[in-house]
C-alpha cells in the first residue's frame, strides 16, 4: 500500500488556474497547500488538502470561484503527480 503521508514526497496538480502543490511544511508540522507559490492553508494530511481542491474550498479565489462544470479536474490525491524530494 502506498504511503500518502510520507513527508519525503510532494504532490503536484496542474489546474486551469495554475499549479497546486501539496508538501509537508516542517515549520508547522502540517501539509501546506499552495497555488502558484502562494500557501492557502495547512492540513493534517495531503488527502485533506486535495479534497479542498476538489471541493473548491481552498481560499484561493481564482480557483474556488472557477466554474468547473465542463472541465476535467482531479477528484482525489491519487490523480496528483507524486514526486520525491531530493
Amino acid at each position: 500500500m502506498e504511503m500518502i503521508d510520507d513527508v519525503s514526497f510532494f504532490y503536484n496538480y496542474k489546474s486551469p488556474k495554475g499549479v497546486f502543490i501539496i508538501q509537508f511544511d516542517n515549520n508547522v508540522s502540517k501539509w501546506a497547500l499552495a497555488l502558484n507559490g502562494v500557501v492557502y492553508g495547512h492540513y493534517t494530511s495531503p488527502v485533506a488538502a486535495a479534497d479542498d481542491v476538489y471541493c473548491q474550498a481552498t481560499g484561493a479565489y481564482e480557483w474556488d470561484s472557477l466554474n468547473v462544470m465542463n472541465l476535467s479536474i482531479t477528484t482525489d490525491i491519487y490523480e496528483w503527480v507524486k514526486y520525491q524530494h531530493n
